[in-house]
């Protein structure tokens, strides 16, 4: 469980940023032991990368190279929906400057890997494919659409897209990785 809020002075430091590098670290251990995969570049260090929402390059026995987005969602699995980030705010930054698309519509990743941490499941979906979803379901449910204020911390707000199942069940491949998650605690 991680806090968000506006009491939060910072939500990249703490309890926050540590699961999102635990999930990180599983995902990528997972990855690394499929015998599809020859090789997983951690790019997560590298501040260029950061900033375009890609954690890691994953190199494929057939020689593709893909770039991966790697989150933490303890809803996915247990809600019925798929988290969409759409918009972030900062509320104390020059105004000029003061929202931005989410990584769910600006990251040039070619993977979002999901963890999903009650049920210790990793869901992999290509990144077009959720773009669509979260279109078809928009453009379907127009005055119904579910978004989520998140407070994330004193100085920034997240708007999500809730998308209900239905519209992302065919886009998913889930994966079991129990395994890597207990050698993590």
């Amino acid at each position: 469980m991680v806090t968000t809020g506006a009491n939060k002075a910072r939500s990249y430091n703490g309890d926050y940023m540590d699961a999102g590098r635990n999930a990180e670290d599983i995902v990528m251990a997972f990855l690394r032991d499929r015998p599809d995969i020859i090789g997983v570049d951690d790019w997560r260090e590298l501040r260029a990368v950061q900033g375009a929402d890609i954690d890691c390059a994953i190199k494929t026995r057939d020689g593709r190279v893909t770039l991966a987005e790697i989150k933490s969602d303890k809803h996915l699995g247990v809600s019925g929906n798929v988290l969409f980030e759409i918009f972030r705010i900062n509320h104390t930054c020059r105004p000029d400057r003061c929202g931005y698309l989410g990584w769910s519509c600006r990251s040039p990743a070619t993977y979002f890997l999901y963890y999903a941490p009650a049920i210790q499941k990793l869901y992999q979906c290509r990144v077009d494919k959720l773009q669509a979803a979260m279109q078809t379901y928009t453009k379907a449910e127009r005055k119904k659409t579910r978004l989520d204020w998140v407070n994330t911390d004193s100085i920034k707000s997240t708007i999500n897209i809730l998308i209900p199942w239905r519209y992302c069940k065919d886009i998913f491949t889930i994966f079991d990785v129990s395994t890597y998650c207990n050698q993590r605690e």
